[in-house]
């Protein structure tokens, strides 16, 4: 009998999974996360304001001459959208801080990264997590709530002038999403420590904040603005559904530079702290 020669074969994922292999690292973290019962009161509560707009507009399509007081129109999504970041914040915090850093801890990101998965696997996998549920408490309620106003106030909310308002919920929530989901994850990957990293995030976007404010008040440089992370999120979705600014506003083309240069800082600390090899110094 012949005896032929076995070298080494790389693994290859069956084909209809090789574009999803992020997938089972989604999958597991979110079964982790939504186990917490504290997490999903979280969640829930994050819906609170769901539930006030959906009166807001019952009350002012059964009674129009309240709308003086309650005014319902474009501008309806995105001030719900701009509450909403706070829940979204929280959300990012309690979701994202632990999920590169507790990897890094307990040293699963090696196992991780000596299966067939590539970085870009893992990092898409983790980021997804947050994506998913950022995105739970606020483009699922926001469109949820514009179907509604399309329901009761359809004379009003059914115009070809404002059918850009489901595009802009939809660039607005992504726009969210992806910025505090990849800040989240660049700080949990800086730290061995879920706690560390959650605090280490809450403090970035809360010490932007305070810096601005400073420059902003000693120095009467409304440019400071785009040091804030929230600030910038918040004059897109100005833009996007045409809000008078604030008086420090800045244009919106700057805060968008800026979290350009925020997702790319962010990505750059994810490909230097994730790698398949731990370096001791």
């Amino acid at each position: 009998m012949p005896i032929y020669e076995q070298t080494y074969r790389r693994y290859e994922a069956r084909a209809p999974l090789r574009k999803v292999r992020f997938w089972p690292i989604t999958r597991e973290a979110l079964r982790l996360v939504l186990a917490r019962r504290w997490f999903l009161i979280l969640l829930i509560g994050g819906w609170l304001q769901f539930l006030v707009r959906v009166i807001q507009v019952y009350v002012v399509t059964r009674f129009p001459e309240a709308g003086r007081v309650l005014p319902v129109d474009g501008r309806l999504f995105g001030e719900f959208l701009g509450i909403q970041l706070m829940p979204a914040l929280l959300v990012t915090i309690f979701s994202g801080a632990g999920l590169i850093a507790n990897d890094l801890r307990t040293g699963a990101i090696l196992v991780y990264l000596s299966r067939p998965l590539t970085r870009r696997d893992y990092v898409a996998g983790k980021l997804l997590v947050v994506v998913i549920l950022v995105l739970f408490i606020t483009l699922l309620p926001c469109l949820l709530l514009y179907l509604i106003a399309l329901a009761l106030a359809p004379e009003q909310f059914l115009k070809w002038e404002l059918a850009w308002i489901a595009p802009a919920i939809v660039v607005y929530c992504a726009v969210i999403a992806l910025a505090l989901s990849l800040v989240a994850l660049a700080v949990s990957s800086l730290s061995k420590s879920a706690r560390v990293a959650g605090l280490g995030f809450f403090g970035l976007l809360m010490g932007l904040e305070a810096v601005h404010n400073v420059m902003r008040q000693a120095f009467d440089r409304p440019e400071a603005a785009v040091l804030s992370i929230m600030n910038d999120i918040q004059t897109i979705g100005r833009a996007l559904f045409g809000i008078t600014a604030r008086r420090y506003a800045v244009p919106w083309p700057w805060s968008a530079i800026a979290l350009t240069l925020i997702v790319l800082a962010c990505l750059a600390i994810l490909r230097a702290r994730v790698r398949a090899v731990e370096i001791v110094r």
